[in-house]
């Protein structure tokens, strides 16, 4: 379970380093705020696959390539139970 776990990191962190949004600086996140993630790819619309899904914010930390990042949370789905570690670029409308 645990080589589960940080082959799901990996990958969500592969993903999270190749593509870009509008973001928040990193001075603006702080772990206990709300953010979204604009493609959230673990919604469960299939209709839309990517959609904008809220997220909550664990712990701002660097990820492993040194790209600013956050552990965050989703809020929604099936996911809500899980923890991600996503590039800070990928994080909008923080509050």
């Amino acid at each position: 379970m645990f080589a589960d776990h940080w082959s799901s990191v990996l990958i969500l962190a592969c993903l999270a380093a190749g593509t870009t949004a509008a973001a928040a600086a990193p001075g603006e996140v702080a772990a206990g705020m709300t953010c979204t993630v604009p493609d959230g790819w673990w919604s469960l619309d299939r209709e839309r696959p990517q959609q904008p899904e809220p997220v909550k914010v664990l712990a701002v930390k660097p990820l492993t390539t040194g790209t600013p990042g956050a552990w965050v949370q989703p809020q929604r789905g099936k996911l809500t139970d899980q923890q991600m570690h996503l590039a800070l670029e990928r994080l909008t409308d923080c509050r």
